[in-house]
């Protein structure tokens, strides 16, 4: 063993740790043992190492990268990559190893900063170490590591701007700094770098333009910029990029016109632009390229006109998303006789004419969406041939006609939404042989005839929605327990006949039942009651007759019931309370019905059985009876204030500087030009009213938005927390461009955010805004990065103290931006007190609970609203939610449900968009879930810091 040169035990399943005396071997010069399960630390290293190869990744090693492996001078790579390695880089360590060559150390929990020393190693061409935690700048000297080829650094926290210096690699194959916090501009000196194949910048905070420089790199074939905040035009000289075969700056602010010349680009094969502030034409020879397009996405921007023929003239066209823009003009027949095609997107458009009724090809497609706009005509029935499809989306156009029953011949269909449309006729029974079905949507048409009974029994099916149609007839009493159903809208047709007792079995209901305004008649089963996980009953508008069973009461998780205008009669069940008081129209129309000994008087003639509900109404009534003179209160006490300060403002037009009054505002705008943009802070410029002031939306310059906030000056720390606020920059904060004071009013100048609130994205937006896992994982990161900056970046310490989803800005590709200091407070770190501030402030529902008895209130009450915001994220349900029932919160609720044993219980919590994820994002799901509840906790001591936080979200994304 003493003369062993060669050891190779890769890809077993070793575990264990790695002995000692392995390393030992005097003669050992190549160490293979990657691929195992090899755990502990990694063992010294001789004195005099004569290793030259070293290979020990994807493993669970953990610890630190010992120092003695400086004595192994003859090393030339190292891989201990896809461990849990920690500590850092050290100086002491890497920097003596002048024969390295590769250094491959990514996915691991490496911390601090990069060694400046590192890029001196002069053999260095391969350095691998993304995906850990390394912060700080990238150091000028990289651009003295002249052997460098591949470089990439992705997924780790480092920030500043790209040095100059980069320039210098003219060797640089491969540059990849993706997913960190990196600013500034791209650098010009990039474009010498004139091997570079492929850059990966996407998902920073970059700003300025595309410089022009970058045109001269002529064996580039990849461009990622995606993400960022990058403006200005696309150079017109990008033409010299004859490598170039993928595009990809989507998700940035670049405005102009698509330049011609990018048809001269005869390699590429991917483009995207979405979701930029683009507009005009789209160049006619766009897909004009050697091999032909494979990938299209121009979705969100303004472009017009029409949508060029030729995108698919070498038939090699796989996606097309073009949605959300403005074109008007289509030529079916080009895009249909593409085979290659199997994802068109064409929705909220302006399109107009009719899908052209002829013989389609044999078809690629799985996801057709056309929606929202002005098409007409009827759906071809060869549409039925497209047997991969799996998403058909036709809704809110003027189709008309019978819907094709060779639909129902395509059995991998998934989806079907025809809604909104001029379509009559039966709905076709050949539907219900769709096995993979999960949602079919007819709403909002003219169909008739009777419900097919494949259709409403389809095993597969979780969303049915047929309202608003001329349906008739009865639905047959099949429903089983088998059936996935999670809603079912049948509302405002015609049908008639009694409400099936067999809806009592679909176990898994819970978005909706609604047979309102029908012809139903007859008993409502008292199967119902069985539906524990329905939350909207809707039965108004019928000839329901007969009592309410009192087996509804079992319906626990219910929060809007309407059983209005019914002949119904006795009274309601002893738990509906809640639902008399907040909404007493959905019981009325039933003259027989007995309401009195639910009325705000709670009679005392209430039967004894029931004294334990007549307790629970009168501890209802009377919460709301105190809520509701303490919001009299407030509301009068805000009245007045605002009645005094309007006539303060009016009278001094806001117009006059007086001896009280300061300016901290950009050189080329004074409180005139505020005034005179807001028309003196006129109505009409209103986007928002919160408890610290009225917001403005207006524009200074040609298409530069802002949002100014105007406040009373409550305190005279103002300037001072102004100046402060004025100073901290994060990519996740609402930047603050400056502030004006007239006597006791604020003006504060920020940047506007276009995106509205969370609050609104989670729960107002309509249709339903899908958050998928790379957006809900953003926004989650995005805030904690702004509190962990604010926690332990600032000196002082800020607290935000009003951490919440509607203080959680949105802009146009849903990058987050917490709002409002309003709250905030600034701490001193002193060594005989721990950082707090005393208040009990903040939002119900997002409040820690030491709020409610402690003095002083650190910086874990904004952990703890934060985790809460979490919970509202992945749940999509408010903090405060009469679904949970009295005095539970969305905290309790999801820690009631973990309590069970069952998954469905645990998946139940969550959004039901999530239910529908790959494997592996349900399961970073879960574990951004466990996150939250962790922030939650009821010890303040036992909850992490928002440093803790951002690492333990960055190992979930890995």
């Amino acid at each position: 063993m003493l003369q062993l040169e060669y050891l190779a035990l890769y890809e077993n399943s070793f575990s264990g740790e790695i002995p000692n005396e392995l390393l030992q071997l005097p003669n050992l010069k190549f160490l293979y043992l990657y691929g195992n399960n090899l755990t502990g630390p990694i063992p010294n290293f001789p004195p005099h190492c004569n290793l030259i190869e070293l290979f020990i990744y994807e493993n669970n090693l953990s610890g630190n990268i010992p120092p003695s492996l400086r004595n192994c001078r003859k090393l030339t790579s190292f891989d201990a990559s896809t461990n849990k390695i920690e500590g850092t880089l050290a100086i002491e360590t890497f920097c003596m190893l002048h024969q390295l060559e590769l250094l491959y150390l990514e996915k691991n929990s490496l911390t601090g900063t990069l060694p400046s020393c590192l890029w001196n190693l002069p053999n260095l061409s391969e350095i691998y170490l993304s995906s850990n935690n390394f912060n700080g700048v990238i150091p000028q000297e990289i651009g003295m590591c002249q052997s460098l080829v591949e470089l990439s650094l992705w997924g780790n926290q480092l920030t500043g701007s790209i040095p100059d210096s980069v320039g210098n690699l003219t060797s640089l194959e491969l540059l990849v700094l993706a997913r960190n916090s990196l600013s500034g501009s791209l650098p010009g000196s990039i474009g010498k770098c004139s091997s570079l194949v492929e850059i990966q910048l996407q998902e920073n905070n970059l700003s300025g333009q595309i410089p022009r420089e970058i045109c001269d790199l002529g064996v580039l074939q990849k461009m990622y910029l995606f993400k960022n905040k990058i403006g200005g035009y696309i150079p017109r000289e990008i033409w010299k990029l004859h490598s170039l075969k993928e595009f990809q700056l989507y998700n940035n602010s670049l405005i102009g016109e698509i330049p011609s010349e990018i048809t001269l680009l005869k390699q590429l094969n991917s483009i995207s632009l979405a979701y930029n502030n683009l507009t005009g034409e789209v160049p006619y020879f766009l897909g004009n390229t050697s091999t032909g397009l494979v990938s299209i996405d121009l979705t969100g921007n303004s472009f017009y006109g029409p949508i060029p023929p030729y995108l698919c003239s070498n038939g090699s066209l796989e996606i097309l998303d073009l949605g959300y823009n403005r074109f008007n003009t289509v030529s079916f027949g080009s895009i249909f006789s593409c085979s290659s095609l199997t994802r068109i997107i064409l929705r909220d458009n302006q399109l107009r004419g009719s899908l052209p009724a002829c013989t389609f090809p044999t078809s690629a497609i799985s996801y057709f969406d056309l929606s929202n706009n002005f098409l007409d005509g009827q759906i071809p029935k060869e549409i039925g041939s497209w047997k991969n499809l799996t998403k058909l989306d036709l809704s809110n156009n003027l189709f008309s006609g019978a819907i094709p029953t060779e639909l129902g011949t395509i059995t991998n269909i998934e989806m079907i939404n025809l809604s909104s449309n001029r379509l009559v006729g039966s709905i076709p029974h050949e539907l219900g042989h769709c096995k993979k079905l999960l949602l079919l949507d007819l709403s909002q048409n003219f169909l008739s005839g009777h419900i097919p009974v494949n259709v409403l029994t389809l095993i597969t099916l979780q969303h049915l929605l047929l309202q608003n149609n001329k349906l008739t007839g009865s639905i047959p009493n099949l429903f089983s327990a088998n059936q996935g159903l999670l809603e079912l809208l049948l509302g405002k047709n015609l049908l008639d006949g009694s409400i099936p007792s067999s809806l009592g079995n679909l176990q898994y209901i819970y978005l909706g039942l609604n047979m309102s305004l029908n012809n139903f008649t007859g008993q409502i089963p008292s199967n119902l009651g069985n539906l524990d996980k329905l939350q909207v009953l809707d039965l108004s508008h019928n000839s329901l007759s007969g009592q309410i069973p009192s087996s509804l009461n079992k319906m626990v998780s219910l929060s809007s019931v309407n059983l209005s205008f019914n002949r119904l009669s006795g009274d309601i069940p002893k738990n509906w309370g809640k639902f008399v008081i907040l909404s007493p129209g959905s019981f009325s129309g039933n003259e027989n019905l007995n309401l009195q000994n639910l009325n705000h008087n709670f009679s005392k003639s209430i039967n004894k059985q029931n004294d334990r509900a007549k307790r629970e109404l009168v501890a209802l009534a009377v919460v709301l009876g105190v809520s509701i003179l303490l919001a009299g209160f407030c509301v009068a006490k805000y009245a007045a204030l605002t009645r005094a300060r309007t006539r303060s403002i009016s009278s001094r037009r806001l117009l006059s500087c007086s001896t009280n009054s300061t300016d901290e505002l950009p050189e080329d705008l004074t409180y005139d030009d505020i005034m005179r943009a807001t028309d003196n802070l006129s109505e009409k410029f209103v986007i928002g009213r919160g408890r610290h002031g009225t917001v403005y939306c207006t524009e200074f310059g040609e298409g530069k938005k802002w949002a100014v906030k105007l406040v009373d000056l409550s305190q005279s720390r103002f300037c001072v927390e102004m100046q402060v606020l004025a100073s901290i920059k994060h990519r996740n904060l609402v930047r603050m461009s400056g502030y004006c004071i007239r006597d006791a009013i604020g003006l504060i100048l920020c940047e506007y955010v276009p995106g509205g609130t969370l609050f609104e994205v989670l729960h107002q937006r309509t249709p339903i805004v899908a958050l998928g896992w790379r957006t809900r994982y953003k926004i989650s990161l995005g805030v904690a990065q702004a509190l962990a900056y604010l926690h332990h970046d600032c000196m002082p310490m800020v607290v935000h103290r009003d951490v919440k989803s509607s203080n959680v800005l949105l802009d146009f590709d849903l990058e987050p931006k917490l709002a409002d200091f309003g709250l905030a407070r600034f701490v001193e770190v002193e060594s005989d007190s721990s950082n707090t501030v005393s208040a009990i402030v903040g939002t119900l529902g997002y409040i820690a609970p030491e709020n409610g008895y402690a003095t002083k209130i650190n910086e874990k009450c904004d952990v703890y609203s934060y985790g809460v915001m979490l919970l509202e994220l992945l749940c999509r349900k408010m903090p405060v939610d009469p679904r949970f029932g009295d005095g539970v919160d969305i905290v309790k609720w999801v820690n009631s449900n973990l309590n069970q044993v069952d998954n469905f219980s645990i998946m139940n919590c969550l959004d039901e968009e999530i239910w529908y994820w790959e494997v592996d994002e349900r399961e970073k799901a879960l574990q951004l879930l466990e996150l939250a509840l962790l922030c939650t906790r009821f010890e303040r001591e036992t909850r992490p810091t928002m440093r803790e936080i951002v690492n333990a979200l960055i190992k979930i994304d890995r």
